[in-house]
């Protein structure tokens, strides 16, 4: 994805006037830099809680599976499964 952005837009009614309003109020220098100004407050207020949350439930979801994976009785026959497999193997293949 480029970096740059070229973009030609014809703003009317409210965008517009918001836009000037930024200019006038002294927030920006032109309508290039109010509308630059605009979409990193909407990041910010919006796209960045989105990220926020996302993460909130992407750790919550890792802790819940490895609380699950983690237990150690599971560990424990594991082990015991490991240590025992070949012993296993041959009693199943004597069936």
């Amino acid at each position: 994805m480029s970096s740059t952005i070229n973009i030609h837009a014809r703003f009317s009614g409210d965008v517009a006037e918001t836009i000037e309003m930024i200019i006038s109020r002294g927030r920006a220098a032109s309508k290039t830099e109010a509308i630059r100004l605009a979409l990193l407050d909407y990041r910010d207020r919006h796209l960045e809680e989105d990220r926020e949350i996302e993460k909130f439930f992407r750790d919550a979801t890792v802790e819940s599976f490895n609380r699950a994976w983690d237990n150690p009785a599971d560990n424990k026959a594991a082990e015991w499964y490991k240590k025992n497999a070949k012993r296993l193997a041959r009693e199943c293949e004597k069936k």
